[in-house]
């Protein structure tokens, strides 16, 4: 996941003039990120138990960093992240929410699992919507 961040931010470092050393350290705020994320999703445990969590929030958190916004990327590249105000991730909600269900069906499905009885709940209405946009 992170070689396709790499990727991106490759003619950025070219262009700007940035030094290996600088792109290793962008890389390591990147995979930062991506293991901030996972942690996070492992302490909530919403996407399942044991390797079945594991996997799910694995994949969850390569969403994060897909969805990390242009303005953040270039906030890494040029060091600035730590005062960086704007928008982190791109999209809305439902945007994010049908990049996740895309990439990781496996969350999909738990968490559909997880609505089977509470068609009521706002959560779960938000769900299916983004289910059905993903299709």
């Amino acid at each position: 996941m992170t070689r396709r961040f790499a990727i991106y931010l490759a003619p950025i470092f070219l262009m700007g003039g940035v030094s290996s050393a600088s792109a290793q350290s962008a890389m390591a705020v990147v995979q930062q990120i991506r293991d901030q994320a996972y942690s996070k999703c492992m302490a909530d445990a919403r996407f399942g138990a044991g390797t079945e969590l594991q996997g799910n929030c694995s994949c969850s958190a390569d969403v994060v960093v897909d969805l990390l916004s242009d303005e953040l990327k270039g906030a890494i590249a040029d060091g600035t992240q730590a005062s960086f105000k704007g928008a982190k991730l791109k999209g809305d909600e439902m945007t994010r929410d049908v990049a996740l269900l895309k990439t990781c069906p496996r969350v999909g499905a738990y968490l559909k699992q997880q609505c089977a009885g509470d068609p009521g709940n706002p959560h779960c209405q938000m769900l299916e919507k983004a289910q059905q946009q993903a299709q």
